[in-house]
């Protein structure tokens, strides 16, 4: 009589029968042949075995345990997982989807991220610079000075216009190089005038 477990393998009955009665080898209790996806973790070959061959829970369909990285997104686990490790793009390398006020800068899509989401901080609550401003020290189209302020009679009128008289133009510690030159330039520019006047 054929008995599962007897370590006799019966070619019609049974897979396999390796004289025990434990499912976590490479025969099961019943006598046949333990694979991926019966639900039986085999020891040493699978890290897990959840009976099914759906790759987005928690135990993929090779038997392998899902993990941030491996480009299947894990319901309930990930929000998003591209297989990189890109802090720029639109998922982060936590398998979390990336958002405006994360602090992580998407490349072509944010013009800033300071890892908030408040106006007028330097980085707008939508991640976009704030508009160009006469007086805020940064040099933009259509203004021929910015001094960072909105005195008139220091060289740069409130208007971020070059003025024809006055005093010294300050250079905003912001405004870096660029704003220092251009600082200097006007202050030729008004001594020259001065003196042929």
């Amino acid at each position: 009589i054929a008995t599962c477990g007897d370590g006799v393998v019966h070619a019609s009955v049974e897979a396999c029968d390796d004289g025990n009665n434990v499912d976590t080898d490479a025969c099961l209790s019943t006598c046949v042949s333990s694979t991926c996806g019966d639900g039986v973790v085999q020891a040493g070959v699978e890290d897990c075995d959840d009976g099914n061959q759906d790759d987005t829970d928690a135990c993929l369909s090779n038997c392998e345990i899902a993990r941030c990285g491996d480009g299947k997104v894990h319901a309930g686990v990930e929000t998003c997982d591209d297989a990189n490790f890109n802090e720029a793009d639109a998922c982060l390398p936590t398998c979390v989807a990336a958002t405006c006020g994360d602090g992580k800068l998407q490349t072509g899509v944010e013009s800033c991220d300071d890892g908030n989401n408040i106006d007028g901080d330097g980085c707008q609550g939508d991640c976009t610079l704030p508009p160009a401003a006469c007086g805020d020290g940064h040099l933009d189209e259509g203004e021929t000075c910015d001094d960072g302020n909105s005195v008139n009679g220091d060289g740069c009128d409130s208007t971020c216009a070059l003025e024809s008289d006055g005093g010294c133009c300050q250079a905003s510690s912001s405004g870096g190089l660029g704003a220092l030159l251009l600082s200097l330039g006007v202050m030729i520019v008004l001594a020259r005038r001065r003196r042929a006047a």
